[in-house]
């Protein structure tokens, strides 16, 4: 997929605070392939200006207030397919947060920095493409009620599944914080991060991805974490540079695996409005349960939309006293899948650097994993959702039943 910087883009300024700021027109004007399209100092006459025709990008402008106006939501959503940028001086996470809850396209930091606004500027231009030419890639976050219920296992193993099906297709993603162990599980070493690509997201291209990745011997190809994100930009978080990040991925992969781990900020919840499939791993113990019915609140807050996520349940024993009716009663779906519990074969693997592919070949968990994978593969390929109506279950239908 290419992406072309001649592609005109249509912007519009909301003056929330109620006055024009002059240094706005002033950077939007001096900037090529970028139209001016309104102006306003209120919501409604901003609105209103838009009823025929909405600009590609909408800057709100906050001045420096740190409280979400009422009306910004409905802004929002009288403008689906307006890219809605806030602006503020303020940089408090409360704020940030809240910004992303209402599901706006992202925070821009004032004063306006031009290679910033560019940036963003040639985010929208791929994502237009990416439309025009949709991508069958699947984006599929990995995430825990919390640590220990072997999120990072199960998000290495079944990448590794998905490879076997589908060799260089697939990218293994670790976005788990505070603790990256993608690189440990599979046994890789590297100088290079996942922080490169958010480093270098205004020139990056499959070309550079594939500088980055590694390459390994079960023809996965994995993107290693950073340790020390968090401690070094503990705030705020390039979000678009992430999603400049997902855009590129899409147009060399058809399946990226993110190991999302549950620590729960603003990546996080970017991540999971991105994804086109949330897989949720728990245990059934009743911190799990509690951590769940608070998951799925947030998720519910958020505006995850409920058809991305499947719940699994790892190392399920059916004698335990919670069962799966617990699960289901909260997520209002049943559990898509149960993994057996095999500690000491996963733990051997782990320890080792290996795959349960290569370990454990014949575990019942690695076949649960197999099946899993080709279930997924199945249900993302043209025509299964017809298929599943004409009345066939499908591979996937069947192991999650």
């Amino acid at each position: 997929m290419k992406t072309t910087r001649s592609q005109t883009i249509n912007v519009s300024v909301l003056y929330g605070s109620g006055l024009r700021n002059p240094a706005y027109r002033e950077l939007l004007s001096s900037l090529d392939n970028l139209k001016i399209l309104k102006e306003a100092e209120d919501p409604e006459t901003f609105l209103t200006q838009h009823q025929e025709k909405s600009p590609d990008l909408a800057l709100v402008d906050l001045n420096g207030d740190a409280a979400i106006p009422g009306w910004l939501e409905k802004v929002i959503a009288r403008l689906p397919e307006t890219e809605v940028l806030v602006c503020s001086h303020s940089r408090d996470p409360d704020f940030l947060i809240r910004i992303m809850k209402l599901r706006a396209g992202g925070f821009l930091p004032l004063p306006l920095d031009r290679e910033e606004l560019c940036a963003t500027l040639d985010r929208i231009r791929a994502e237009r493409v990416l439309r025009h030419n949709p991508s069958d890639c699947q984006i599929l976050a990995v995430t825990g009620t919390k640590g220990g219920v072997g999120t990072t296992s199960i998000a290495v193993n079944l990448a590794v599944a998905l490879a076997e099906i589908m060799p260089g297709e697939v990218v293994l993603m670790d976005l788990a914080r505070p603790f990256p162990h993608v690189g440990h599980f599979l046994d890789l070493e590297s100088k290079t991060s996942v922080k490169d690509l958010l480093d270098s997201a205004d020139s990056l291209d499959p070309i550079f991805v594939k500088k980055i990745v590694l390459k390994h011997e079960s023809d996965l190809e994995v993107i290693p974490g950073y340790a020390n994100y968090n401690l070094t930009s503990p705030l705020v978080v390039d979000l678009k540079a992430l999603a400049k990040i997902f855009t590129t991925l899409r147009s060399s992969y058809n399946w990226v695996v993110v190991d999302l781990g549950s620590w729960l900020d603003l990546l996080y919840i970017r991540v999971l409005q991105e994804a086109d499939q949330i897989l949720l791993i728990t245990e059934l113990t009743l911190p799990d349960i509690q951590n769940a019915k608070v998951i799925r609140a947030l998720f519910q807050e958020w505006g995850v939309e409920e058809h991305k996520l499947k719940v699994l349940v790892n190392h399920y024993k059916k004698h335990y006293a919670l069962g799966l009716k617990n699960l289901e009663n909260i997520f209002s779906q049943p559990v898509s899948c149960t993994l057996p519990h095999e500690y000491a074969t996963l733990m051997e693997a782990i320890n080792q650097g290996e795959t349960l592919g290569k370990m454990a070949p014949r575990s019942k968990l690695w076949r649960g994993l197999q099946e899993l994978a080709a279930g997924l593969v199945e249900q993302s390929t043209p025509g299964a959702e017809s298929r599943q109506l004409a009345g066939s279950p499908g591979l996937l239908g069947k192991l999650f039943s």
